[in-house]
């Protein structure tokens, strides 16, 4: 098998079915698969693809495990030699998973290959960034954006081949033998689970090159946006849990205070606050 194509899904029957509908259209000319987790989503997924899509593989989750549980999942059923993660709230365009094959093949030296995002409306999206310091996500997450221009590569160009630090994950294809025995480290549940992917490809050696040529539809996290308070407050844990990884346990001193807040002022709560108390770093693999 050259391909398996993995969607992680909870909640987004239109979206998800748009997607498939758009793989269906564009398929490469390779053995491929296509592997839905469903997320034990509540509307109508499952018996969409169930009835609309008897040829893709679909893993129905019996609760929802996250991005990254999701992912390592489709993974376990996977054969391919590369793997695309691609975003439930996504449709490809006519060619852009053969020219990642084709990208793979060509450079052997390239673990995973990035793609361009658009809007529904055309416009790009910003999807490709510089690995994050702790000054990065104290900006960040202090709304100061204007002092991250350089972590978010504000000016670069997306309309030439580069090799970066980490793209947005929507729509990836990685070489099966730069991972492991899962795609994600499960202990980033929700988020930065693609950062610490990205840091364990580079670290391995292999590179990580944003392709324009290749590109995608992104409506934008649906998933995530449904997500509830306890959802939420795991999400900034996630967060804390990276930088403290990364960089130590100082990170966290200086980080969980801005991110309690933050937490405790969404939800017009004090539940944020559990963000002070420990978390140990997560175990790389």
């Amino acid at each position: 098998m050259k391909l398996s194509i993995i969607i992680t899904s909870w909640n987004t029957e239109k979206l998800l079915c748009a997607c498939l509908y758009s793989i269906k259209s564009f398929l490469p000319s390779v053995s491929c698969e296509t592997i839905v987790v469903d997320n034990a989503s509540k509307d109508a997924s499952v018996a969409i693809v169930e009835r609309e899509f008897p040829e893709v593989r679909l893993i129905k989750n019996k609760y929802n495990s996250g991005y990254a549980g999701g992912n390592n999942l489709g993974f376990t059923y996977s054969s391919g030699e590369y793997v695309l993660l691609l975003g439930s709230d996504t449709e490809v365009f006519s060619g852009t998973i053969q020219t990642m094959i084709d990208f793979l093949d060509e450079q052997k030296d390239v673990g995973l290959v990035s793609c361009r995002l658009e809007l529904p409306n055309g416009e790009l999206q910003h999807s490709c960034k510089k690995f994050p310091t702790v000054g990065n996500a104290m900006a960040m997450y202090c709304s100061l954006h204007s002092l991250n221009k350089k972590y978010l590569m504000s000016s670069f160009d997306h309309t030439f081949i580069k090799e970066i630090d980490q793209p947005d994950a929507t729509c990836v294809m990685i070489r099966r033998s730069a991972l492991g025995e899962q795609i994600f480290n499960e202990q980033f549940s929700i988020l930065y689970n693609d950062v610490d992917l990205c840091q364990r490809i580079k670290r391995k050696g292999w590179k990580i090159v944003f392709i324009p040529s290749a590109k995608v539809i992104h409506h934008g996290s649906q998933s995530t946006k449904q997500a509830p308070p306890i959802v939420r407050l795991v999400m900034y844990q996630n967060i804390l849990l990276y930088y403290q990884t990364y960089f130590g346990v100082y990170a966290r001193i200086v980080l969980a205070p801005i991110l309690a807040v933050r937490y405790c002022i969404a939800t017009r709560s004090l539940s944020g606050f559990k963000l002070l108390f420990s978390i140990k770093s997560a175990v790389l693999t």
